[in-house]
């Protein structure tokens, strides 16, 4: 059996344009992942106990910043970043309810104080599985000595 895509009719572009599509979210997430050690997460700006904000993706740690991009974006640039030694965990819990079902399976939800690179400061929640967790608290207590005692966290 011999598949021909039809171009008169426009299927054949849509299929076309469905590959390059496809392509483009691989080659993005290749990208991305060179840049540092990555992790899938999902990220709520804010707090709330309801399903509403959550967003998939991943982020990525730097030497100086964890960076978060959206899973079904084509930018190259992270949507948020964070200053590392800005990061303060406040608390640790389970999905509770329909919120399961906004974020990864059998994750973990970390509450954080964050400062951006620009200077704005927010509370965010991270979704994002044990392992992870592990990873990500790593990752804050192995920055430089007294980095968490700076007054200054914008820098």
């Amino acid at each position: 059996m011999r598949v021909v895509l039809d171009f008169r009719d426009g299927v054949g572009w849509i299929v076309v344009l469905l590959v390059l599509l496809l392509v483009a979210f691989v080659v993005r997430r290749s990208v991305v992942r060179r840049g540092g050690a990555t992790l899938h997460c999902g990220l709520r700006m804010g707090a709330s106990t309801s399903t509403r904000g959550w967003h998939t993706g991943m982020a990525r740690y730097t030497a100086e910043d964890l960076e978060w991009f959206r899973l079904l974006s084509l930018r190259y640039q992270p949507s948020w970043t964070f200053v590392r030694r800005s990061i303060e965990i406040a608390s640790r819990r389970e999905p509770r309810g329909a919120e399961a079902l906004a974020v990864p399976s059998n994750a973990v939800i970390i509450r954080c104080n964050v400062i951006t690179r620009q200077g704005d400061s927010f509370g965010v929640e991270f979704a994002m599985s044990e392992a992870a967790v592990t990873g990500f608290l790593a990752w804050i207590e192995s920055s430089a000595p007294g980095a968490h005692s700076h007054p200054d966290t914008r820098v």
